[in-house]
């Protein structure tokens, strides 16, 4: 175990050596005598009569001063807290013991526990107290300006950079600058600082380079360009230059040249990681197999980069390297690193090689974020695909219980699933239970409407369509649905044609609407509005039940060519499609016509 002097950087003013030199006392019970405060170990000037404060005063130097005893403790107490790493109470000592003794060494000593903790607002408030007890401070100036940054509190992290620039430091203005630029905070004032500190220190890189940033954000390329090459001559050691000068060339439109100039660079520096993961990164587009090569020497560089395992794991995964990408998405779970990313993608390799069972128990492992809902969507088809309905309801029932908010959501998703693996009947079983819960769900009304429709059941399919026109008479959907299932019967078409028009007025330029409106027109013998109908709905969207109704049209009108025509256009966007045979097989089309259309 470290002690309290390795735990944490040491501090630095007035008071604090004789505090370290008691802590030794109280924590090394052979001691009987205080360290001398230069370090040295040699005793002080006269022996410790007691462990009283008095008695270390005598021996600090004068420009030392003593703590109250009630201070001295609490730091007592924050250093034992520190080694048996209760860190949160080291830092709330410190921090309280800053505020009371108004002692800047105090304050050094939280600001820098609070960095190492990444207690990011402990760090703001330790430093900006630091700064406030010494204002002369490099350290401290440095300090406050890489808190305010991360806070986003960019002007004041600005005004403090300055500061430490006039005082000899070197702030972090690159990271400024990408803060501003990634959180769109790069306003004209802030770009008129840079500026006028890139004039202020024209040999300093951190400064220039900050300010080419700023000026690559505003899209003034050459300029910035001209300063990143400014820094070279100066500072051709600074790799954060050519860095910087790659992606310039890359918004100049001159991608190869980046490419050639990281190419030298990995070259000369084989070891720098950031260079060659900006050469990997150019290379994907260019060239994918020497982006994998790149990535691969990156991850024997930096074993433990879950980012870098990941990148090579997708480049491996999307050249169907399955052997390849495999143990590199284990090895992110080994480490339990983007593991939700992983599992996603074991889900995927398992898919792909029809183990179901471990494809499932993947993609139940993945966890809310980009990659949940696909997660969901694969792992139930692969389920209702093989008939484990039981597995899936497991699953839905889990995942409604986690997110009640969604429940409607995922009790469509399943309703949906039983439907297109020929299940209708359970399909409509799930979806009354839903309703049970959910009686005012439109969408599980719809729902239930549908697959009435698909069972057989009319009246209840029109039942529930008039029950939602009640709720809601403007719903153009409905209405479309409700007119489009009415043609079927000739005594109904006139209250069709009404409940159509009706929701081709609510959306003209809709396409199944157009559809359904060019569908009543034929069978109502109007051929001409018919086919006008139906050829807007099929330029709209060129979907395989348009082109049966289009093609029937010009059929019965005599446009043989036009129809097969039509006819075949959608055959070959969707082949397996059901309702262009039956179309043909309507109107008694010869055999051989058919199978000409088919083949084509």
């Amino acid at each position: 175990m470290l002690p309290p002097c390795l735990l944490f950087p040491k501090p630095r003013a007035a008071g604090l050596p004789l505090f370290l030199g008691l802590c030794s006392l109280f924590m090394v019970g052979a001691c009987t005598q205080v360290p001398s405060p230069g370090g040295t170990g040699e005793p002080p000037s006269q022996a410790v009569q007691d462990q009283k404060t008095k008695t270390a005063v005598s021996s600090r130097p004068a420009d030392t001063r003593a703590f109250p005893i009630d201070t001295f403790y609490t730091l007592l107490v924050a250093e034992v807290a520190g080694i048996r790493k209760h860190y949160d109470v080291a830092l709330a000592n410190y921090y309280r013991q800053a505020k009371v003794t108004q002692d800047a060494g105090v304050a050094a000593r939280a600001t820098r526990i609070a960095r190492f903790l990444n207690a990011r607002q402990a760090a703001l408030r330790s430093a900006q107290l630091w700064v406030e007890l010494e204002p002369e401070n490099t350290e401290a100036h440095l300090a406050v300006t890489a808190e305010l940054t991360l806070a986003g509190n960019l002007p004041a992290a600005l005004a403090h950079a300055e500061k430490a620039l006039a005082l000899g430091g070197k702030p972090p203005l690159q990271s400024l600058a990408s803060t501003a630029i990634a959180h769109q905070q790069l306003d004209a004032q802030t770009l008129a600082n840079l500026a006028h500190l890139a004039q202020e220190y024209p040999n300093n890189d951190e400064v220039i380079l900050a300010y080419a940033m700023a000026l690559r954000a505003g899209k003034q390329y050459g300029r910035a360009l001209t300063l990143v090459h400014q820094v070279q001559q100066q500072h051709p050691d600074q790799l954060d230059a050519p860095l910087l000068e790659s992606q310039l060339l890359v918004d100049l439109g001159k991608r190869r040249d980046a490419i050639e100039l990281l190419e030298n660079l990995v070259n000369i520096h084989p070891d720098e990681s950031r260079l060659r993961l900006q050469y990997a990164r150019l290379l994907i587009r260019e060239n994918l197999a020497l982006a994998r090569q790149q990535f691969a020497e990156l991850v024997k560089q930096r074993p433990e980069d879950g980012n870098l395992i990941l990148s090579l794991a997708l480049i491996e995964y999307e050249t169907n390297q399955i052997d390849a990408a495999k143990p590199l998405f284990t090895k992110l779970l080994e480490l339990g690193q983007h593991e939700s990313s992983a599992h996603f993608y074991l889900g995927g390799l398992a898919e792909k090689q029809q183990e179901v069972s471990t494809a499932v128990e993947h993609f139940r492992q993945v966890q809310p974020g980009n990659d949940y809902l696909e997660a969901i969507t694969r792992g139930t088809r692969l389920l209702a695909a093989t008939g484990q309905h039981k597995d899936n309801r497991q699953w839905f029932a889990e995942l409604r219980q986690q997110h009640p908010v969604q429940e409607e959501h995922f009790y469509l998703m399943e309703v949906e699933l039983l439907r297109k693996n020929g299940e209708p009947q359970l399909a409509l079983e799930r979806v009354e239970q839903a309703l049970t819960a959910n009686s005012a769900s439109h969408r599980l009304i719809y729902a239930r409407a549908l697959l009435n429709d698909q069972l057989g059941n009319a009246a209840a399919f029109e039942r529930d369509l008039r029950s939602l026109l009640k709720r809601d008479p403007q719903n153009a959907t409905v209405l479309n649905a409700l007119g489009y299932k009415l043609i079927d019967d000739p005594s109904r078409r006139g209250e069709a044609l009404q409940l159509i028009s009706k929701a081709l007025a609510l959306k003209p330029e809709d396409p199944a609407i157009l559809d359904s409106m060019g569908w009543v027109q034929y069978r109502l013998g109007n051929y001409s509005a018919a086919e006008t109908y139906l050829r807007r709905a099929l330029e709209k969207l060129p979907d395989h039940e348009i082109a049966a109704h289009l093609g029937e049209v010009l059929w019965v009108q005599g446009d043989r060519m036009g129809a097969l025509k039509v006819w075949k256009d959608g055959l070959a966007t969707h082949p397996h499609s059901e309702m262009i045979p039956a179309a043909m097989k309507r109107l008694q089309i010869k055999e051989s016509l058919q199978q000409h259309v088919s083949d084509h």
